[in-house]
């Protein structure tokens, strides 16, 4: 069983995490840096929502692929003791922003509008930078 995936698989993890990743990205840069001034004042970009949007859809199939990458791929690299410390972090972050972006979608207020939503794009920011370390060392390993 191998730990590395098939061209096919691996194109559509690159792609379900690109997408997730940069339509959040892309949301926070709409958001914060890019309101509208309006008849009514300061607006929200029309343009946010739909990165919003897409990263909710998104979340959806990255579940997906994480589904596809635990069974065989984590539970391969954990028998033959490969890649553990990333593949541990990286199974934490996803669940860490799994439950924080429901916190957000369920329980978001005035009183947690502060630190709620940093507590997820903090995380989530640096998950490019992570997965790509995981990426490299699990490859160096197989040389």
């Amino acid at each position: 069983m191998p730990i590395r995936f098939a061209a096919s698989h691996r194109k559509f993890l690159y792609s379900v995490f690109s997408l997730l990743w940069l339509s959040g990205a892309l949301w926070l840069a709409f958001h914060y840096f890019m309101p509208v001034d309006s008849e009514f004042g300061i607006t929200p970009h029309p343009a946010e929502i739909w990165w919003l949007r897409l990263h909710g859809l998104m979340v959806f199939a990255v579940l997906v692929a994480l589904g596809t990458v635990l069974p065989v791929h984590a539970r391969r690299a954990w028998q033959l003791n490969k890649n553990r410390n990333s593949g541990l972090l990286l199974k934490a972050l996803f669940l860490w922003l799994a439950l924080s972006g429901y916190a957000l979608y369920y329980f978001a207020s005035d009183s947690n509008e502060n630190w709620l939503p940093l507590l997820h794009w903090g995380v989530g920011l640096s998950v490019p930078l992570l997965l790509a370390l995981h990426i490299r060392r699990g490859r160096r390993r197989l040389r």
